[in-house]
């Protein structure tokens, strides 16, 4: 009898979970957008940094998203900034960058490097990055939420990795 009961009990938690399953995977189907048809050009516009960012120059940021995974935690769009400037970014979530244009200088966890045309970086939540755009950058990025236990790493011991 305790046997056939575990069974009955197991069985239910597996038809709740497929359930359960089933209406999230709907969700997500009924939240994705229309599928591409035809190219179209996103219009980047201005947006402002924290002044306290800007360490040189006055850059002019424009930005675009292009899409949104239908739960929310990825980003995509495009990024331009025109220089020369020398400015401090904060990473709120994974990015990870694709250079399309320019050049972009830049000092991230001790180490520098430079990005060209064809390049890709990618930056963890929580960390700093020092970027000198010497004329102009213009990237693609993808931003990602690190989920909750990355969050909870960082929060509690910090941001090196």
């Amino acid at each position: 009898m305790t046997k056939k009961l575990l069974l009955s009990a197991m069985a239910g938690a597996v038809a709740a979970l497929l359930v359960m399953g089933g209406v999230q995977a709907a969700r997500s189907v009924a939240r994705l957008g229309e599928a591409s048809s035809e190219a179209v050009q996103k219009v980047m516009t201005p947006f402002a940094v924290d002044p306290t960012w800007v360490k040189s120059g006055t850059p002019n940021f424009r930005a675009t998203e292009t899409a949104r995974s239908p739960d929310g935690k990825t980003i995509v769009g495009q990024w331009a900034c025109d220089g020369p400037t020398t400015f401090e970014w904060t990473f709120g979530l994974d990015e990870t960058v694709h250079l399309l244009d320019g050049e972009v200088h830049v000092e991230y966890l001790g180490r520098k490097f430079t990005l060209k045309p064809g390049d890709t970086a990618t930056f963890h939540h929580g960390t700093k990055a020092t970027w000198t755009v010497p004329q102009k950058a213009h990237k693609v990025y993808v931003l990602h939420h690190p989920g909750f236990w990355a969050q909870m790493r960082q929060k509690y011991f910090g941001t090196s990795l």
